[in-house]
């Protein structure tokens, strides 16, 4: 039989297949000792959104959905919710409601292994959630009757008893399902079951406060919510080790130090995944003031009048866009706090080397004439750099970085010659210079007819790059491709839009409109799987990448947001789907 999460996960799935009832809490049905919980407070609300979605349903028509969904398990999932269907006499969505309408929590305690995992369904009808009740236990003996008798699992019988006068139904260790009323319930241990059927007025997770301040923070009508007391997680070690490394490791502190303070800071998590009118969002909320913020974190957090990010760049083509704020000069400043004693004398020593060879300000000062704001993006190009076409296609990208000083563009640029002349000698780079709209652009390329020192570069990766670099305005650009730079001259000699700024100190955003076109102009990986993996012929298989580059292009764009508000921190998912996704 499969794993007790997996029946879980089962049990869970058909009952979000399901209006809140106002005086319900299904949070008054898990006890108080739960440290973990997330509840749907309309089940039905939640299965329609993904329902209703035109990606969901025109995703049915794609061949390696066809083929799961004419799958043994798929098939047998329609027959049961058909069984359900024929037997209650109503649709799936009414059942939910009448079985589930009043919520689904589901609880499971902190520090254990395995943990205990308690799930509760609020219904508003109780002889349909008798009915349903009834009817799942016969359609599991029934199932496991099956299984064995073709020896897919052993011999399993579901044993009945009695708690408190309550009937109880188990199969092995890791099942045990009753139901009180309209309240089904379902866990993975048998205490567990039974803490939830002895549960007292007063004793539930519904009477902390935690949980009552997560949803407040979480905030609208979500179709799903979650509240962690963290605070018993960082009681353990693994924690406590975690946000001890993050405070002196120069590579943890560079890539999330101040996120990790936040969650130091916090005593809880709070997420929710809320509909939008174009898509959905999730975020993750912690009550960690931006106030609060340890002053020596600087590096990851302008002063709260500074926008935390510039705008995406969105070129055309684009595929991956990213902008945030990082102070390497304020991380210069702050080494002797931020770094341990081994990564400083190491990174001291190693300025002192450096500087012997790059003409100029030191290392130190370059980063303190360095700004703190940066931009990533990648698009997606067909025309070839090269003639050589390289086993992997990599999209061309660039970094734009803004200075504080004049002087940081004109030393870096003196360093990034220097290292070019030194990789000259090594691979033979042959260097251009041109001038696009009042701007240098210094680029490098790679031989075709000489092979790489030591066949380093068997698959030819180096044939999707023409290194280049410029200074635009108050940006030092650096790039895999000229054209790219040129792309870019325009806006960054624009005064950057105080609308398209946003707090957030970290965003993303990935374009499937470019992802469409890479896959396009790219088939040949997914062409190759659908020959080798489905036995279609060539024309069968592009036929399938047309299709999947169709439905990719119907997905819009994500972004991913990291923000040290005012009043929490906040990591927000954002997916806008359709045509109000694109640029």
């Amino acid at each position: 039989m499969p794993r007790w999460w997996t029946r879980l996960a089962s049990a869970a799935v058909a009952l979000a297949l399901v209006p809140v009832a106002a005086a319900a809490d299904p949070l008054r049905l898990v006890p108080k000792d739960a440290g973990l919980v997330v509840v749907v407070e309309n089940p039905r609300k939640l299965a329609e959104a993904v329902r209703d979605l035109d990606a969901y349903r025109s995703a049915q028509s794609l061949p390696a959905v066809r083929e799961f969904l004419d799958s043994t398990t798929a098939r047998r999932f329609f027959q049961f919710v058909s069984y359900y269907e024929r037997e209650l006499g109503a649709k799936w969505p009414e059942i939910l409601d009448q079985i589930a309408g009043g919520g689904i929590a589901l609880g499971t305690q902190v520090g254990m292994d395995p943990a205990p995992v308690l799930l509760v369904a609020q219904g508003t009808d109780e002889a349909a959630s008798a009915e349903f009740f009834k009817l799942a236990i016969t359609a599991l003996e029934q199932e496991t009757a099956r299984q064995a008798a073709v020896g897919e699992a052993p011999a399993a019988k579901v044993r009945r008893a009695v708690h408190n006068g309550v009937e109880t139904v188990h199969l092995g260790d890791e099942f045990h399902a009753a139901r009180v009323g309209a309240v089904l319930y379902v866990s993975n241990k048998e205490a567990a079951l039974n803490a939830g059927l002895d549960l007292k007025p007063g004793d539930s997770v519904a009477d902390r406060s935690g949980p009552r301040t997560a949803r407040k923070l979480v905030g609208g009508d979500p179709l799903a919510w979650l509240w962690l007391d963290f605070a018993k997680v960082k009681e353990g070690k693994q924690a406590k080790d975690f946000f001890a490394a993050t405070r002196k490791d120069l590579f943890q502190t560079l890539i999330f130090g101040s996120s990790a303070d936040a969650f130091r800071r916090a005593d809880f998590v709070a997420a929710g995944l809320h509909r939008t009118a174009d898509g959905f969002t999730a975020t993750i909320r912690l009550p960690a003031k931006r106030a609060d913020l340890h002053a020596d974190l600087a590096l990851h957090a302008p002063a709260s009048e500074k926008p935390g990010s510039l705008p995406l760049l969105e070129p055309k083509g684009v595929v991956y866009s990213q902008s945030f704020y990082l102070d390497l000069g304020a991380l210069w400043k702050e080494r002797k706090t931020l770094i341990n004693e081994q990564q400083l004398k190491d990174i001291e020593e190693g300025e002192k080397q450096v500087s012997k060879f790059i003409p100029g300000p030191s290392v130190g000062k370059l980063l303190e004439m360095s700004g703190p704001y940066h931009r990533l993006v990648a698009v997606q190009r067909a025309e070839r750099p090269y003639s050589v076409i390289p086993d992997q296609a990599i999209p061309p990208f660039a970094l734009v970085s803004s200075m504080r000083d004049p002087q940081f563009g004109k030393s870096a640029v003196s360093a990034m010659r220097a290292g070019a002349m030194l990789a000259t000698f090594q691979v033979g780079l042959s260097m251009s210079e041109e001038t696009h709209d009042g701007v240098t652009i210094t680029s490098y390329r790679f031989p075709e007819k000489k092979p790489f020192p030591g066949n380093g570069d068997p698959d030819n990766l180096r044939f999707n790059f023409v290194p280049c670099f410029a200074v635009v305005g108050d940006y030092l650009v650096v790039s895999s491709s000229p054209a790219l730079v040129k792309d870019l001259i325009p806006e960054l000699k624009k005064t950057p839009d105080p609308a398209k700024c946003s707090p957030a100190v970290w965003r993303a955003k990935t374009y499937a409109a470019g992802i469409a076109q890479t896959i396009r102009d790219n088939p040949e990986p997914v062409v190759t799987n659908a020959v080798l993996s489905e036995g279609v012929g060539l024309d069968e298989a592009k036929k399938q990448v047309a299709a999947l580059a169709d439905w990719v292009a119907t997905l819009g764009a994500a972004g991913l947001s990291i923000d040290h508000g005012a009043d929490a921190y906040e990591i927000k998912l954002e997916w806008k789907t359709g045509s109000s996704g694109e640029r």
